[in-house]
């Protein structure tokens, strides 16, 4: 199978050859291709290169073009601490928007602008001509996750508490603005849609259920609508809001290493491809490949039995992780991770 084909599979309910093997790949494509993460981060063309040389290098099966949490903000004019050639950009420490009067002013960017939300559709276009057999995951930042960064995390989390209507308006704002971001990659092509909401954990279920969850889901319900396939992506202990995660319609859940994998497949049972979730640092950058065999087994092992199963780290494979480490990663998805069984001579799907 193509790791398009294999995806397609896992994603549909039906038995790939083996599970698909897909680390969340950014700085470390960086340092493959040799380029600084300063351009790789502003220039889509530099980006699609790092992305095509790591995944060939290493015969991974996806590719994503996503490199940090501020392209949308910078897109509004948010202006981003100074970052050094190898840093992952940043908002500033202070709030760009204050009050409502501040959002009022804003106007939604358009992604094919002259902004750095064109940059990602420039890398997203050039990864799916030439890795036509690739799935390529397109990227948008939950309304949570984008809200907190532009009001400021250390605010909005106040906010909660004090100024409730400021966090729902710029929540509502950021929902358009996604959509439409959203709606630009599809356009470009796009079949897969990341949805990073790495702070989503913490705050309590009922910040949740209620400053998150129903935008959250009207914005994946306006992606399902064209027919992207969804994974989402919340880092930390998340077990507290599994109950609202488990209503959002989508198809891949990418779980932290700091999860049960087998309490989070007994949770939400085959209502999602569970990715994830070797532990980053010492399953992968500090590990052997043998401690990397008996890892990636052993999440096969929980999450899966009915092939509704991407394996993966956790999170972001760390940029200094030993080659040999992540081609013990792929080697594991072929050894450890497969369906297929001999049958008198014939390859047979297990059941």
């Amino acid at each position: 199978m193509t790791p398009l084909e294999r995806y397609l599979a896992v994603c549909n309910g039906q038995l790939p050859d083996r599970a698909p093997v897909s680390p969340f790949i950014m700085q470390f494509a960086a340092h493959v291709a040799g380029v600084s993460y300063r351009d790789y981060c502003l220039y889509g063309e530099v980006m699609a290169r790092a992305q095509m040389m790591c995944v060939k290098k290493f015969g991974y099966d996806s590719v994503n073009v996503t490199s940090d949490a501020v392209r949308e903000y910078q897109a509004l004019g948010g202006p981003t601490a100074d970052f050094g050639e190898e840093s992952v950009p940043a908002a500033e420490p202070v709030p760009f928007i204050n009050d409502v009067d501040d959002l009022k002013r804003l106007r939604l960017p358009d992604p094919l602008g002259d902004n750095p939300m064109r940059e990602q559709i420039t890398a997203l276009k050039i990864l799916l001509h030439e890795l036509p057999e690739q799935p390529v995951y397109a990227w948008v930042e939950a309304p949570f996750q984008e809200s907190c960064i532009l009001r400021d995390i250390n605010y909005f989390m106040v906010d909660l508490r004090t100024n409730r209507e400021l966090p729902r308006e710029i929540l509502k704002f950021v929902v358009e603005m996604e959509t439409e971001f959203a709606y630009a990659q599809i356009e470009a092509g796009a079949q897969f849609i990341g949805i990073g909401d790495a702070i989503a954990s913490l705050g309590s279920a009922d910040d949740y259920a209620e400053f998150n969850f129903p935008y959250l889901s009207e914005l994946v319900d306006r992606i399902k609508a064209r027919g992207a396939y969804i994974k989402y992506h919340a880092c930390g202990r998340t077990k507290h809001i599994w109950k609202y995660i488990k209503q959002l319609n989508i198809d891949i859940l990418n779980l932290d290493s700091l999860i049960d994998f087998a309490e989070a497949r007994e949770f939400f049972g085959d209502k999602f491809v569970l990715k994830g979730n070797l532990n980053p640092i010492t399953e992968m950058m500090d590990a052997t490949p043998e401690i990397i065999h008996t890892a990636s087994k052993r999440s096969f092992e929980q999450a899966g039995a009915h092939g509704k199963f991407i394996l993966s780290p956790g999170c972001e494979l760390p940029p200094s992780t030993p080659y040999e480490n992540l081609e013990a990663l792929v080697e594991s998805a072929r050894l450890y991770c497969s369906y297929a069984t001999k049958d008198e001579g014939r390859t047979t799907n297990a059941s």
